[in-house]
């Protein structure tokens, strides 16, 4: 799992000077919770500070499409200058649900230089994710044109996070999980896990703090372990 990221971008009619401070300056986490997750997942929305250099284009193609175009010097510099200063993104994360399906396995068939299996790695996004990713959109469309934005467009497909979650989920049944929730594997008692592999669910923020939480919980139990 991750948190399949939807992108917005547009123009302000008024220059906001991006890239200026952190890469986000605020967030909307009332949608994460409410009556509209029976119909979609939920979502966090950032407010982006980075121009539209995740959306794109980044300052740099901006520039060569205006050099294209014939601009140079001065008249260059203030295309550049008007357009970059304007530039706004909005950032939804959503939440992924867990898929059996979604998983890793070695592939026997394809090995590596030292004669490992490659890994076989198959992802989608379910129906449910893929329904708050249009949400997503629309919620966006409505804010930017409550400030008047101009020029908005979506990326056409879903961003990562690179918050990658599961794989090594926890639970008490050995056939539906691989470790217990100190994170020790099920089927061999010195192998355990620390991180977010261990997540059951994806969540819509980022997994750091309860990663932490784990990690700790974790460490106690191989303390009590190693005293028996």
């Amino acid at each position: 799992m991750d948190h399949p990221v939807q992108l917005t971008k547009a123009l302000s009619p008024v220059p906001v000077w991006p890239r200026r401070g952190p890469q986000e300056v605020s967030a909307i986490h009332e949608l994460r919770d409410g009556d509209q997750r029976r119909h979609h997942g939920a979502f966090l929305m950032n407010i982006g500070n980075q121009g539209w250099e995740w959306a794109g284009p980044d300052l740099a193609s901006l520039a060569k499409e205006y050099v294209d175009a014939g601009l140079s010097g001065p008249e260059l510099l203030n295309a550049v200058r008007s357009h970059s200063s304007r530039e706004m993104t909005l950032v939804a994360l959503t939440e992924q649900l867990p898929d059996p399906n979604n998983r890793i396995t070695p592939d026997f068939d394809r090995l590596d230089a030292i004669g490992v299996p490659k890994p076989r790695v198959f992802f989608r996004l379910d129906d449910y994710t893929a329904s708050a990713l249009a949400a997503a959109r629309n919620m966006h469309e409505q804010l930017f044109h409550a400030v008047g934005a101009t020029e908005i467009g979506h990326l056409p497909y879903a961003e990562g996070a690179g918050h990658i979650m599961g794989t090594t989920r926890m639970g008490t049944d050995a056939r539906t999980s691989v470790a217990t929730a100190a994170g020790q594997s099920h089927d061999h008692p010195n192998l355990w896990f620390a991180g977010a592999s261990l997540f059951p669910t994806s969540g819509t923020a980022n997994p750091t703090l309860t990663i932490a939480a784990l990690a700790l919980r974790t460490a106690g139990a191989i303390k009590i372990a190693l005293k028996q």
